[in-house]
């Protein structure tokens, strides 16, 4: 039997059962009919010629058995024995009168087996064989079965067994046929569990229309994907925006596409929002990868389209961060180059100044006479080195601020006694400047837990910027109040003030607003940013209040005990208020941020 079979069908348990059922059950009806000739001969003597045409009409079963052998195509070969039964019904009502009942039967014979071809050709086959049943059965003389039995008892019985044995065959062989196939669907929907479930995909075939008709796996448990998918469910589960994408990607596989590729995102649940009574859905990202699906082996079977959906929740979060991580990067980069040229530029002016003017004294041809003159050159080298260890020492403190490997050491002091040595410290300044340098301490501020040199440092920068923006005649205002686990240091002056296109960027190194720069104060920019950095150190925030020409208030929150501060060692957070009218006759406390308030990270 196994010889018998085409190659083009090894490999395929169907194909193969469809196969051997053909073949059995043509050999069988035709070993009967070679088996029968010989009683033919020992009951009716030498045939006759129409006897010799239906016994060749009757071998055409095994011609077609080795038609299927040698060619391979089943439909063919169905074909050829289909048209074999109705020719022999058409010789017997020919030739053969009064054995128009094996015509009927022949007839019956030829639509059973064309309606057991799983073949959409077949349906035009049941046609033809019906119009020709017909046209046979309208000039029929049928003749009762008990005068076909009484009077040719031999040749109903020659020519009935054969059609009994062999409608018992294609029977046997349908049933054969259904189970490899059920036994061949089990087998794939086990290895397709068992592909879906290591690659960890959901295979999903689909209708020309995007609607699913199985879902193979069990992948969807996975995903959360815990509803029946079948029909439009899926469909309705991809977000709006995403439909269009999907459903071009099947119509492009359906159109002859190999693969299309398409991003969805899938409601896999929904999430109640805090505080909220209502739901919203929640969406996975999902990979989807269509293909035609031609179901080989059965003739005439419906296309679909194949879908494998993969989760790409992680990969897309991956990418996420690995785009964040190099925006950073290229963030710092930047920051690193701006940051060495501000360097650079801040480190030149005070070392020209030094250089140019040490030279003068150190050259005779150009030397001053005058002492006055010699003084004024030597304290201008003075004030560039002091500049220059200003600089320096800046930037020191920032490096080790943004490293991590800047330490506060904590202790516990009094802020009013380190605030008025600051003020005195600045006094000369203030002097010189003509600007009224005041102090408010609220009576109630005891000592806090802190690092003495940081706040020393908060509280020299802030009063330094705030006496270098003040114009003669103006007012810099030193409050101390302490508000619940906290102490409020603010600085306010009647200055200047800040552009709020500039407010976003206070804070960052070497920035310098534009009235400074317009003002031609000294100044390196790095100030507040030490400031930020010594805060952010001590868990504190900072709330910068200012306006073009309505002066600046910088208040400044620390804890009264550091220690249960919760510091995270980062730069302080900064919220900035854009003042549009006139700066306040009295400094009042930043408590509270209002709407207008923008945070700087």
């Amino acid at each position: 039997m196994d010889a018998a079979l085409h190659e083009r069908v090894a490999g395929r348990p169907v194909e193969e059962a469809r196969h051997r059922a053909f073949i059995i059950a043509r050999l069988v009806v035709a070993a009967c009919v070679l088996l029968s000739a010989p009683l033919f001969l020992f009951f009716h003597g030498a045939p006759a010629t129409s006897d010799c045409v239906l016994f060749l009409l009757a071998q055409i079963p095994l011609a077609s058995v080795i038609v299927l052998s040698r060619a391979g195509d089943l439909r063919i070969a169905r074909s050829l024995s289909i048209g074999g039964w109705l020719a022999m019904a058409t010789a017997i009502h020919a030739l053969t009168p009064g054995y128009d009942a094996f015509s009927i039967a022949l007839l019956l014979v030829a639509l059973v087996e064309a309606a057991l071809t799983p073949d959409v050709g077949a349906v035009i086959v049941i046609e033809v064989v019906a119009i020709a049943a017909l046209a046979l059965t309208a000039g029929l003389n049928l003749q009762a079965p008990r005068e076909l039995l009484t009077e040719h008892a031999t040749t109903t019985i020659l020519l009935g067994a054969p059609l009994f044995l062999y409608i018992a065959a294609l029977v046997f062989g349908a049933v054969r046929v259904e189970r490899a196939r059920a036994r061949a669907e089990a087998r794939n929907d086990r290895d397709l569990m068992l592909l879906t479930g290591a690659v960890g995909d959901i295979l999903l075939h689909l209708d020309r229309a995007g609607f699913v008709n199985a879902v193979l796996g069990d992948g969807r448990h996975v995903f959360d994907l815990k509803r029946d998918l079948i029909g439009r469910e899926f469909f309705q589960r991809i977000h709006v925006a995403d439909r269009p994408s999907f459903l071009k990607a099947v119509s492009d596989v359906v159109d002859g596409k190999a693969v299309a590729t398409a991003a969805v995102r899938v409601q896999v649940g929904v999430a109640r929002k805090a505080a909220s009574e209502f739901v919203a859905p929640v969406f996975n990202s999902f990979e989807a990868r269509l293909r035609r699906a031609q179901s080989h082996g059965e003739e005439g079977a419906a296309e679909a389209v194949l879908c494998a959906l993969r989760d790409v929740n992680a990969t897309l979060e991956a990418d996420i961060a690995l785009a964040a991580a190099h925006a950073a990067a290229e963030r710092a980069a930047t920051s690193n180059v701006r940051l060495l040229a501000n360097v650079s530029h801040e480190l030149r002016t005070p070392l020209n100044a030094i250089i140019g003017f040490s030279q003068m004294l150190a050259t005779d041809e150009i030397a001053p006479s005058e002492p006055a003159k010699q003084r004024e050159y030597a304290s201008i080298i003075s004030d560039s080195g002091h500049h220059l260890l200003e600089i320096v020492n800046s930037i020191l403190d920032m490096s080790k601020i943004e490293s991590g490997a800047m330490e506060i050491a904590v202790e516990s002091f009094a802020l009013r006694t380190l605030a008025d040595q600051c003020c005195d410290m600045m006094q000369l300044k203030a002097d010189q400047s003509g600007v009224t340098l005041a102090r408010e301490y609220d009576e109630n501020l005891g000592e806090i837990v802190a690092d003495k040199r940081g706040c020393r440092q908060v509280l020299i920068n802030l009063l330094s910027n705030a006496l270098k923006f003040t114009s003669r005649g103006g007012t810099v205002k030193l409050l101390l109040q302490p508000v619940g686990n906290h102490v409020v240091i603010t600085v306010a002056d009647d200055g200047a003030g800040i552009a709020a296109g500039d407010l976003a960027r206070l804070g960052d190194p070497f920035f310098q607003a534009r009235a400074s720069i317009e003002r031609g104060a000294e100044g390196t920019g790095l100030g507040l940013s030490v400031v930020r950095g010594l805060v952010g150190l001590h868990g504190g925030s900072i709330a910068i209040e200012s306006g073009p020409q309505a002066g600046t208030t910088v208040s400044v929150q620390l804890p009264l005990d550091c220690r249960n501060s919760g510091a995270t060692g980062g730069p302080a957070r900064i919220a900035t208020i854009a003042r549009l009218g006139a700066p306040p006759s009295a400094a009042v406390v930043v408590g509270v941020e209002p709407a207008t308030v923008k945070k700087i990270a």
